[in-house]
């Protein structure tokens, strides 16, 4: 084959997108940093529709123009958001049209795509998915029953065989429904034989289901509480009662896992806890009737238990431990569960008929009175004004299958202009972080030693970053004939600066300016380095010591000071001893730290503060042992350092905390999930940090641990591993993370917060083991390495100033 392929399943709760490289490979896109994007959407004040994560944060504003399951409006013609009406094609087309804008930096055109669809729908539902994809301004569609998907990936990718004439169960278990289908493999492919389902259960119904269990206990122990959460008045109310929500779904996540989660409750000190016992106890009432449901589907297809030849669980709710255990027990057949249930339906849309060994291209559904001359899901529709076509690289086909003209699509009916284009101007960003102080925090230094080993696997594909051409972005015509004639102009015009320059926010985005190279050297000579450390003190940039780039390798001692005001570089006060993969650690009292190291006689414990005025260097409280490579901030209260590598060439998971006295350290409990050095930290300054990436033992990390007041939070997870990253916690962005390698991969931005990575730019040549400063709405970044270009460090000096 040739050319990339999409597949896109769009849930009532989440939506992904998988892409199929021209080399075969299968990766899932990335919405800033997650494969999962939210299907939910947003009304703004300007008519346009913000989707995923923007749109959530934008409910709290507003929670009347908010709906966060387009999907279950799918038989509704319009949806009241505000006071507006708004045809649910467009909400759905908006939810289609930014996971387009996130492939588009992929694949630069718009590729093929195969949209999947439960199998029940009939072809009113499956022509309006069509008429939301061609709006969003997908030129080539096909449709693929969701369970025929996922059918694909269990033989492809499971290596689980299908004989000739076998059937299998697909139990998907989404966000608000549930759908059982039956699958056999007939010899024009796969075909849905048996369908079913449930429309009022998913998973938004166990997480109300706990949200009510835990409001009992509330009821009784704090009603007041309970009631501001229950039903909100406030803007705070209205945040309190989403972030109780949510930490009640992480709660049933973790529950997957483990035995018991807490969950925090706004308002209330102590955290509740919630066993995976009572979990089952609340939720197997709605499972037996999913079991029975499946039961009921299998049956009609005239099918006994043994005569299935397995059971796949799809969906984020089938996570649930007792869900396999049920379908076990009444079927008799072990289901197969996935660690990531999310997306295999998005990934078998794309799978290649090579890979499905005596098959056919697609599949078919073929459910009496529900599917109606839907013969071949992989037809590729032809609609008015965007032809199928071939495009540049790419096959005209998707898969073997022709494509078949369908009617046309009928134009948008008129209606107030609600536009599924994102705002295109960074002034149009929905929302900015809370402001978070000004305190400088330096990204972490690191070095090119040898700790990882290789990458053990391709990385998925991370969308943020790099402009793109993104798809032609479809006119949504407006009430009035004059309006209509402008709204076409500023489509067009829309379109062309999309296709010139990737966005039009990309045009005004902030850049990096290239600043004098560092000297490095006390003559003023220019010497690669890598594993230096930085931070902005006092009005200035200072750059410390450092690791040089060309044989005979050795450690600096040097500090240079750079002056925004007059462009240029100075010497500092200098060093006793050369050294690299420090912690520096600026606090709000105005001192400069650094903290452990890497020297010629190996990791150290020593700290060192800069006495400006005297020009020197003092020994402060060592650490309790040597550490090189590991990581620290302070948090508002003190400093906090983790992980690095000991004196033993081991990495380590200790954390310390700097006493209130300053005269020791004290160690907490907590611990990094994996012991690790060269990973990264940043703080809110407000008593949160977060530790980042790292690697140890033959392996790189894409953990982020959390710490609240010096305490466990929850854990998140990086895209992809990365050592040697650099973090910060930028005012108006959050937390963000740049640079890193694994392997012979080097990383550009990623960014807690939904839409924020691809506003930042890029480097010119990424790197690991820069030194990375803050001050304000700068960012410093200063020398490095590249296992991609094979250079041991750099003297590159580089800032840029966000715009917001």
């Amino acid at each position: 084959m040739t050319g990339y392929v999409v597949g896109i399943d769009l849930g009532t709760s989440n939506t992904v997108a998988v892409i199929r490289s021209p080399d075969g490979r299968r990766r899932p896109v990335l919405f800033d940093g997650a494969p999962l994007m939210p299907s939910a959407v947003f009304l703004q004040d300007n008519g346009q529709l913000a989707v995923g994560r923007d749109a959530q944060r934008l409910a709290q504003l507003d929670p009347g123009r908010y709906e966060p399951n387009p999907k279950r409006r799918i038989d509704e013609t319009t949806v009241l958001l505000g006071n507006t009406e708004v045809p649910t094609r467009e909400m759905l087309a908006s939810v289609l049209w930014a996971a387009a804008v996130g492939v588009a930096e992929i694949t630069r055109t718009p590729p093929p795509v195969v949209l999947t669809y439960p199998a029940s729908w009939a072809h009113t539902r499956r022509s309006l998915l069509q008429e939301a994809a061609t709006l969003a301004g997908w030129r080539q569609v096909s449709l693929v029953p969701e369970p025929v998907a996922a059918a694909r990936y269990f033989i492809s990718t499971l290596n689980h065989p299908l004989p000739l004439g076998a059937a299998m169960v697909v139990y998907d278990f989404g966000g608000g429904t549930v759908d059982i289908a039956v699958v056999r493999h007939s010899p024009d492919g796969f075909t849905v034989v048996g369908a079913g389902g449930l429309q009022d259960i998913g998973g938004l119904d166990i997480d109300a289901t706990l949200v009510e269990h835990v409001g009992a206990h509330l009821r009784r122990s704090d009603p007041a509480v309970w009631q501001r959460l229950q039903a909100p008045v406030t803007a705070q109310d209205r945040r309190d009662r989403r972030l109780f929500w949510e930490d009640v779904r992480g709660a049933k996540e973790m529950l997957s896992r483990t035995a018991a989660a807490p969950i925090s409750v706004p308002g209330i000190e102590a955290a509740l806890h919630l066993t995976r016992d009572e979990l089952e106890a609340l939720v197997e009432p709605m499972l037996r009737q999913t079991i029975a449901e499946t039961s009921r589907v299998v049956a009609s297809c005239r099918l006994a238990p043994n005569q299935l030849t397995g059971i796949m669980l799809v969906g984020g709710s089938s996570r649930v431990p007792l869900v396999a255990r049920m379908l076990h027990r009444a079927l008799g057949v072990v289901p197969t569960v996935l660690e990531q249930p999310e997306l295999p339906v998005a990934e078998g849309a794309v799978v290649h008929p090579a890979e499905l060994t005596g098959t056919s291209a697609t599949g078919t559904a073929s459910v009496a009175g529900q599917l109606p001359r839907q013969t071949s899901p992989g037809v590729a529709y032809q609609t008015q004004g965007y032809p199928a076509q071939q495009l540049t690289g790419q096959s005209g086909v998707v898969y073997g299958t022709q494509p078949t003209s369908a009617p046309p699509v009928s134009p948008a009916s008129p209606h107030s202009p609600v536009s599924p284009v994102s705002p295109v101007s960074p002034a149009d960003a929905p929302v900015s972080a809370v402001p978070v102080s000004g305190l400088p925090v330096s990204g972490i230094p690191v070095s090119g030693m040898p700790v990882s080993g290789p990458p053990v696997s391709a990385p998925p594909v991370h969308t943020a970053g790099a402009p793109a051409t993104a798809p032609v972005l479809p006119h949504v015509p407006a009430r009035p004939a004059k309006r209509r004639r402008l709204a076409l102009v500023a489509a067009a015009v829309v379109a062309l600066l999309l296709v010139a320059g990737g966005a039009a926010w990309y045009l005004t985005r902030p850049s990096w300016e290239t600043l004098p190279k560092v000297p490095t050297a006390l003559d003023g000579t220019s010497i690669g380095i890598e594993g230096a450390g930085a931070a902005f003190f006092h009005g200035k940039l200072y750059v410390i010591g450092g690791y040089t780039a060309d044989p005979p390798r050795k450690w600096l001692n040097t500090v240079w000071i750079f002056d925004p005001a007059s462009n240029t570089w100075s010497p500092g006060p200098g060093l006793d001893f050369g050294t690299s993969q420090m912690a520096v650690v600026v606090t709000p009292t105005d001192q400069l730290y650094i903290i452990g190291g890497y020297t010629e006689t190996g990791a150290t414990e020593n700290t060192y503060q800069l006495n400006a005025a005297a020009g020197r260097w003092d020994e402060k409280t060592s650490l309790p042992e040597a550490r090189l490579a590991g990581a620290a901030v302070h948090d508002g209260t003190t400093v906090i350092f983790a992980g690095g590598v000991g004196s033993d060439g081991q990495p380590k998971d200790t954390i310390w905390a700097l006493k209130s006295d300053g005269q020791s350290w004290e160690e907490l409990p907590a611990r990094l999930a994996q012991p690790r050095a060269k990973l990264t930290a940043a703080t809110d300054g407000a008593g949160t940090a977060w530790f980042i990436g790292g690697s140890g033992g033959g392996h790189t990390y894409d953990d982020i641990d959390v710490l609240v007041q010096r305490k466990p939070g929850n854990p998140r997870k990086l895209p992809q591993p990365r050592e040697g990253a650099s973090a910060v916690n930028l005012a108006g962005f959050g937390l963000c993370v740049l640079g890193g390698n694994n392997g012979d991969k080097v990383y550009q931005w990623w960014c807690a917060k939904d839409g924020v990575a691809s506003r930042l730019p890029k480097l010119a040549v990424p790197r690991a083991g820069m030194a990375v400063a803050t001050a304000g709405k700068t960012v410093y970044a200063v020398g490095g390495y590249s296992t991609a270009k094979k250079f041991n460090g750099s003297t590159d000096a580089e800032r840029f100033t966000t715009g917001s």
